[in-house]
């Protein structure tokens, strides 16, 4: 029988992005860290936010290699977006600093996230993760229940090569002992992920549940979620 799934046929491992993708932004603990520095966001300002600052910040590493300026410009664009107080941006972003060094904000899984890993393992995929984070995000998949889906978890900060860098993907694809051939990766902000692994040979599903880029050029779902059906499983 004919294989039909395009790009994707032949390919069965899958290595995905952790934050956007198989972890979204855990509201409570923001909003207790940001404690009444950043007022009381409700979880559709806080994540509409998010999703808008996670854009900015695929724009931002074209510009620079700071990754603390990045992430600084994401938080302040995150608690603008929420409503928090010009004012209180900067003691805002202190909170959050602190708060995600001790445990981390992406520590909740994507919904339906388990269910569709616990799919594509049903039908063969191996699963691993690369993801630009902070040293800890085997952690925090951990703690989300999805880790023991993974094969491998590869973390930037550890490795010391970030994405749209095609050589974090070819970590992950060598310690799996795979070609490039073999694997696709999925992941939510295009100038990380759907340029870094194009460039690493890899076709590409891109996570857009605000449907903030029509025009990316690669097959589009609204949440990890979706996966298995796109695969035709």
């Amino acid at each position: 029988m004919a294989d039909d799934r395009g790009p994707f046929a032949g390919r069965d491992v899958a290595l995905l992005d952790a934050g956007g993708t198989l972890l979204t932004l855990d509201t409570d603990r923001v909003r207790a860290a940001l404690g009444e520095a950043g007022g009381r966001p409700t979880d559709a300002e806080l994540l509409s936010a998010e999703a808008e600052a996670r854009r900015w910040a695929g724009e931002a590493v074209r510009r620079t290699s700071d990754w603390r300026a990045i992430w600084d410009g994401y938080f302040t664009r995150m608690l603008e977006g929420a409503g928090v107080p010009a004012e209180r941006i900067p003691a805002a972003i202190d909170r959050l600093w602190r708060a995600n060094g001790v445990t981390g904000l992406w520590r909740r899984a994507m919904p339906g996230a388990r269910q569709a890993l616990e799919r594509l393992r049903a039908a063969g995929y191996r699963l691993a993760v690369v993801s630009n984070a902070e040293g800890r995000v085997a952690e925090d998949l951990a703690a989300a229940g999805l880790a023991d889906l993974l094969e491998t978890v590869v973390d930037s900060h550890l490795v010391g090569v970030a994405k749209p860098d095609a050589r974090i993907f070819e970590i992950a694809l060598e310690r799996l002992g795979v070609a490039p051939s073999r694997a696709f990766y999925v992941g939510d902000v295009p100038a990380f992920d759907v340029e870094g692994a194009k460039a690493a040979g890899l076709p590409v599903v891109l996570v857009d549940a605000a449907g903030l880029y029509p025009d990316v050029g690669v097959p589009r779902i609204k949440g990890i979620g979706e996966l298995p059906d796109l695969l035709g499983l």
